[in-house]
């Protein structure tokens, strides 16, 4: 997988980040639904879970967002290859984020 990372351009490589942290917070988000209608009351444990879930989530994405250009950037020494990269990975999640809005309020 890094081989095929390394060999595909930058905006690529963004948009896969991108594709990948918009499908991983879907996922949180059906989770989410599915434990709002499950349960009557979050409590402690409920509580606990979620801020569980949001250390965990933290890691997931940032490794998926940053964790590429980090590696370009230090093992690779290819600083603006990384930087081009993370840019084009926030462009996509902003663009994805903005159609998402869109279709939100179109249809809701």
């Amino acid at each position: 997988m890094l081989n095929f990372l390394e060999k595909a351009s930058a905006s690529t490589v963004g948009f896969l980040s991108a594709a990948g942290t918009v499908l991983y917070c879907g996922l949180i988000a059906l989770f989410f639904n599915f434990m709002a209608k499950s349960t009557a009351k979050p409590g402690f444990f409920g509580l606990f879970l979620m801020l569980l879930l949001f250390v965990f989530s933290a890691a997931v994405t940032g490794t998926m967002v940053f964790g590429f250009p980090a590696y370009l950037a230090v093992v690779k020494n290819k600083v603006k290859v990384a930087l081009i990269t993370l840019a084009f990975t926030l462009l996509y999640t902003l663009a994805i984020i903005i159609i998402a809005a869109f279709l939100i309020i179109l249809f809701a």
